[in-house]
């Protein structure tokens, strides 16, 4: 079984906000290009944000979401007509 490069490759596109074409990705991760493209598919945060034109064809620039703090939860108490509504 081979290691998985999902981890290296999320921390990599975390740091190029704009996003990097698998080429790109694979070059920076001394890594060859069918590892990278196969950790990007299985990897449920990253997609492709757009296409660029790269000699005569199409690539795909690919960028990872980066989830949102949680909300924090809130200091005072709900007040009854709130309570009411939930239950």
């Amino acid at each position: 079984m081979h290691k998985s490069n999902h981890h290296a490759v999320r921390m990599l596109l975390q740091k190029y906000h704009d996003g990097l074409p698998v080429a790109d990705i694979a070059e920076r991760l001394e890594k060859s290009t069918t590892s990278s493209r196969r950790a990007l598919l299985g990897m449920p945060d990253a997609y492709i944000d757009r296409w660029i034109a790269y000699r005569k064809q199409w690539v795909a620039v690919w960028c990872v979401v980066v989830p949102p703090e949680n909300c924090p939860k809130p200091t005072e108490k709900p007040n009854d007509r709130a309570r009411r509504k939930s239950t």
